[in-house]
């Protein structure tokens, strides 16, 4: 079955209804049916760097060295594909689902002014543009239900280690920029960033007179507080560690620093705002299934993995928005349930889809896609290892390795995605900074990676378990094959995030499966938060050798754009290829989809974890 999918590009520029081909790739008749080998124009050749972990000396390593593949080798690895491609037939055929959402952005700015542009309410009318008058004529007001493929147990507590989704908390909370198309935050609940001449002054300025939805002021004070939270749960490395903050006055914080950290803008730019008066009238814990903030709608209910309901915001600052009444959010584990609702018109908005067959029919029935392929909408499906164990197979750095040559990396890439991902040897998008050019993948090879293995101290394999959220059983399954073939019997266990967050913490694991990373363009923050010693999200089973920390805290240090993108690229080649802390499978491009009549949806137009719902709107 030959069939073939396009991927369309949107543009702020344009109205939605234009779509620019990106690109023509062979779908998959089903998930694993992918052709056994590359084509030979697109096969690779490879190395792995075997480092001697006691030393930094790179003369030290020593190279797997390139050689040319006989006819007749390749002819028994495509036998031996063969195989493995039914074993995952077989694996997957009830687990194609689908990824969280995720993340934090970043970019670097030093020693200057930004200032934001935005219409105010009394500024300008309604904020209509030329685009969408031709586009067709704006409808005030009506209702959007959209459907979102994942559960949440909690609302939105950033401060807290409790967060919950981005994706569901912009409606009511807004944060103080914005993310644009390259990873740079730009002021948007606050009116302006700047930083001194040394670089250890962060000073934020407020727009005037925004309040929150119960009245209070969104005042330095609010900001303060909220910023502050992050410190005192534990989580200043989230905002760069601010020595202080200091309200200078109503409309001003100042935020002081021991050193310079280029990710300011994109660390105090990603913070939302909640209200302090909710907080202190209510209490964390209320906070976790209520919200309270400046943005266009208010929280009406939420429902413990079911849906979120809110309604208009009519004291909004900007005129004229948002223009919908009422949003619903609803949570849907299974990606037929959401096709189904969007071809029943049940919803105007469905999320992520990767299933080609699904997304054809969704693009025969005329929806609208609002997918790209870009890094700042991406994730990577992948396996974070207990790499720092003693008492699993895994914490031994040529077991690791071994696995990451049984691994047919093209063809897994397409079958995680649904034909429409690729396969990258990095955590990290190919067009993101942390990609390395010229990095190579582990050469596909059963037989040396059973030599491997042996080598290891296990020439019969072993036994292991693959824990992982239900969303990630479709990779946990797969993975479950590839390890398959080189005699390594991997039992798949699905447990609840809670659950599956403190077995991490106990580090009674070898590894789990994580989907999640990849919606930006710069890695610093993102490096730190969920691999470095620093991290909130890294659960102290990953190593932390100095080839990785100490170019990634280079990256957040560095004076110029060129430093940071060298060092984090020299962070990420430790991370995934040379400590093998990481396994990415997939680099994943989600394709959603809206209803024609629905224009400006905001969401997918600069990041996964940002969208801008006081603009959306139907048509008349």
């Amino acid at each position: 079955m030959d069939m073939r999918l396009h991927v369309f590009s949107m543009s702020k520029k344009n109205s939605l209804n234009n779509k620019y081909p990106l690109g023509v790739f062979p779908a998959l008749a089903f998930v694993a049916d992918f052709p056994p080998v590359a084509p030979k124009s697109h096969r690779r050749t490879f190395h792995v760097r075997l480092r001697n972990l006691g030393t930094t000396d790179k003369k030290s390593s020593h190279k797997i060295k390139h050689r040319k593949i006989p006819r007749e080798h390749i002819k028994k690895q495509e036998e031996k594909f063969m195989r493995f491609k039914k074993m995952v037939s077989m694996l997957l055929a009830a687990s194609m689902c689908v990824g969280a959402l995720s993340g934090c952005a970043g970019s670097a700015k030093s020693g200057n002014e930004t200032t934001a542009k935005q219409e105010t309410a009394g500024e300008s009318g309604t904020a209509q543009t030329q685009e969408e008058k031709v586009a067709g004529a704006l409808k005030e007001g009506g209702d959007l239900k959209i459907a979102i493929p994942q559960f949440q147990k909690t609302f939105f507590m950033p401060q807290s280690t409790s967060t919950g989704d981005w994706f569901a908390a912009e409606p009511v909370l807004e944060q103080l920029g914005r993310s644009d198309e390259e990873g740079n935050y730009e002021p948007w609940l606050a009116e302006k960033f700047e930083t001194d001449a040394d670089n250890l002054t962060f000073t934020i300025t407020l727009r005037d007179g925004v309040k929150f939805s119960d009245g209070s002021p969104c005042d330095a004070e609010a900001v303060a507080w909220n910023i502050q939270q992050y410190v005192d749960n534990g989580k200043a490395s989230e905002v760069c560690n601010p020595k202080s903050i200091e309200v200078v006055d109503e409309k001003t914080v100042k935020i002081t620093f021991d050193e310079w950290a280029n990710s300011w803008d994109s660390a105090i730019g990603a913070v939302f705002i909640l209200s302090k008066k909710a907080y202190d009238d209510n209490g964390e814990e209320w906070c976790k299934t209520h919200a309270v903030g400046t943005g266009p709608f208010i929280m009406d209910e939420f429902v413990t993995d079911n849906k979120v309901t809110y309604h208009k915001n009519p004291d909004y600052r900007i005129a004229g928005q948002p223009y919908l009444d009422t949003l619903e959010i609803n949570m849907m584990s299974d990606v037929n349930t959401m096709m189904s609702a969007m071809l029943n018109k049940e919803v105007g908005v469905a999320m992520k889809f990767e299933s080609d067959s699904i997304i054809k029919q969704l693009e025969n029935a005329g929806f609208t896609s609002i997918g790209r392929k870009t890094a700042n909408v991406a994730d990577i499906k992948h396996i974070i290892w207990n790499s720092k164990s003693d008492k699993h197979p895994m914490g031994d750095l040529k077991v690791r390795q071994a696995i990451m040559h049984a691994i047919p990396w093209d063809d897994v890439a397409s079958a995680l995605s649904g034909g429409i991902g690729e396969a990258s040897p990095l955590f990290a998008a190919p067009d993101s900074w942390a990609y390395k050019e010229g990095t190579e993948f582990y050469e596909y090879d059963v037989e040396l990676a059973k030599s491997a293995l042996a080598e290891a101290g296990y020439p019969d394999g072993f036994e292991t378990k693959i824990y992982c959220k239900a969303q990630d059983n479709d990779t946990a399954t797969a993975f479950q094959a590839i390890l398959a073939q080189i005699n390594i019997k991997a039992e798949v266990v699905t447990m609840d995030p809670s659950a599956l967050a403190e077995m991490q913490k106990a580090d009674d694991i070898d590894g789990f499966i994580a989907n999640r990373g990849a919606s930006k363009m710069d890695f610093t923050a993102n490096y730190i938060r969920l691999y470095s010693t620093e991290g909130i999200k890294n659960h102290g089973i990953m190593l932390d050798p100095p080839e990785f920390e100490e170019p990634l805290f280079a990256a957040r240090a560095a004076k110029t754009l060129d430093e940071k993108k060298e060092k984090l690229q020299e962070a990420a080649v430790a991370l995934a290829h040379d400590y093998v802390m990481i396994t990415p499978l997939a680099v994943i491009y989600y394709q959603s989809f809206s209803d024609p009549a629905l224009v400006d949806t905001g969401i997918y137009d600069v990041s996964l974890e940002q969208w801008t719902p006081e603009t959306v709107h139907w048509t008349e």
